[in-house]
């Protein structure tokens, strides 16, 4: 009897809090802290829980959270503008003023991965074309990228040093441009230990400095390369490792002024195809600096819609396209400071769902200093079980996402939906669980304080995933 009972949740089978119960039991996690809710999404209803009102650290499984307030406070349909702006009289050919990029937040603009926007060659060929078809010949002002829709305070507060430099700490700023991100090569070296040279950026970044402290590492090591450099810093350092090899090696890195860089791609392909620029490129980023507003609108575009947005956010975890929703959220709302996560801890709080034990520091789950109850974001999850399009951007078993290839040919393929999260020490996962008998659970997983690899430790998840689909009620 006592060994079919310890065999019945490793097999899936006994209740859903005995397969929670041996999931933070087990002995590979007997260091680290551990956090789960499940509820019935029909109901509200806990079915299991261990430690599940403890504030844990989130992750990016914040951003379900984040893209569920937003669909809502903006709706699926919102969408991003932004303009060509001739900034002054046009006589004879001669723009007498400067050309303005005038950014309306839009984090899709020139993205190389989303399908439905412009990459951002077309982009900027779009505008030089727009600036011929006006007749500007000479323009006597400067090519001028205005990021003041939003501020300056771009990253997340929070974010760490080692994150800030690299693609996935780009803050997002009035004016966004190929997802604020870069390409560095380097050349690889076949002796460990051997700094790898240097190749260049794609895009071209005018001004960026490397001081490259990189080194070469074992074969198949992967990519242990990391920039540190802060938003508006030029001067950027590598350091970490890549494999040993004789090819090309690539990492991304953050543009550390979008509006300007935007400013001077544009001022380029203008000279080159002969229009004279006299003034620099620039950049505004205070709110009022431009002289646009009563400048001639050149062109518009337009971002795909809040839902598209939203399904990169979640599918791809996007950091830049969650802090952007957080400080389009708070320009909905009337709110000076952008980057206040208040909008959403209000929102919840209207919606019903406790807010105890809830610090937000920013949109994307980035900050290690985010935390909250697993409770809170099943309550969430079963607030928002109705709003199908959102559900569509969690990633699927099998199907879709981070989850695309996990679990499939187990019945949780095409069952369960998850948004991951992952920081240093930190592995979550969130969503929900339909199972063959036709109820819809909501689950919330947090790991934090692990040792593990991250490969071990996504295996016990997933298994506990799976599990949910068929332990009884």
């Amino acid at each position: 009897m006592l060994l079919l009972l310890l065999a019945a949740p490793l097999s899936g089978q006994g209740t859903i809090q005995h397969v929670v119960r041996a999931f933070a039991g087990a002995q590979e996690l007997k260091n680290a802290a551990v956090a789960v809710d499940v509820r019935d999404v029909a109901t509200g209803r806990q079915l299991a829980g261990h430690n599940a009102s403890v504030a844990s650290i989130p992750a990016s499984t914040q951003k379900l959270i984040t893209t569920a307030v937003a669909m809502d406070i903006l709706g699926e349909d919102h969408r991003f503008r932004t303009r060509l702006v001739a900034g002054g009289v046009i006589e004879g050919g001669v723009l007498r003023g400067n050309l303005y990029l005038v950014g309306g937040g839009d984090p899709t603009l020139g993205s190389p991965f989303v399908d439905e926007v412009a990459g951002l060659e077309e982009v900027i060929q779009r505008w030089v074309q727009k600036v011929k078809a006006s007749g500007i010949t000479r323009i006597t002002g400067a090519v001028v990228g205005d990021g003041s829709y939003y501020t300056t305070d771009g990253a997340g507060r929070g974010w760490t040093w080692a994150d800030l430099g690299n693609y996935y700490g780009a803050g997002t700023y009035g004016l966004n441009l190929n997802e604020n991100s870069y390409y560095l090569s380097f050349s690889q070296r076949q002796r460990e230990g051997a700094t790898p040279p240097v190749i260049g950026t794609e895009p071209q970044i005018p001004g960026l400095e490397f001081i490259n402290e990189l080194v070469s590492g074992p074969r198949g090591s992967g990519d242990q390369a990391y920039i540190f450099g802060a938003p508006f810093n030029y001067r950027q350092y590598v350091r970490g490792s890549i494999p040993v090899g004789t090819g090309r090696f690539r990492i991304r890195g953050s543009i550390p002024d979008p509006p300007l860089f935007a400013a001077q791609l544009l001022d380029r392909e203008l000279k080159e195809s002969g229009i004279e620029v006299i003034q620099p490129p620039t950049t505004h980023q205070t709110v009022g600096t431009g002289d646009y507003r009563s400048g001639r609108v050149l062109d518009e575009l337009m971002s795909p819609p809040l839902s598209t947005i939203v399904d990169r956010t979640n599918l791809t975890s996007n950091n830049l396209f969650a802090e952007t929703l957080l400080r389009e959220m708070n320009k909905a709302r009337g709110n000076t400071d952008l980057a206040s996560t208040d909008v959403i801890t209000d929102w919840l709080e209207a919606r019903g769902i406790a807010t105890e034990g809830i610090q937000l520091q920013d949109g994307s789950g980035l900050s290690p200093r985010n935390f909250f109850p697993p409770e809170t974001m099943t309550a969430l999850l079963a607030d928002r079980s109705g709003d199908e399009r959102w559900r569509e951007s969690i990633p699927l078993a099998g199907r879709t996402g981070s989850l695309r290839r996990v679990l499939t040919g187990t019945v949780a393929e095409g069952r369960v939906w998850g948004k991951s999260g992952t920081i240093n020490a930190v592995r979550a996962y969130a969503g929900y669980v339909d199972r063959p008998d036709g109820r819809r659970l909501a689950y919330s997983v947090a790991v934090n304080n692990h040792t593990m690899r991250g490969s071990q430790l996504n295996r016990l998840i997933y298994d506990l995933m799976r599990d949910l689909c068929t332990a009884s009620l």
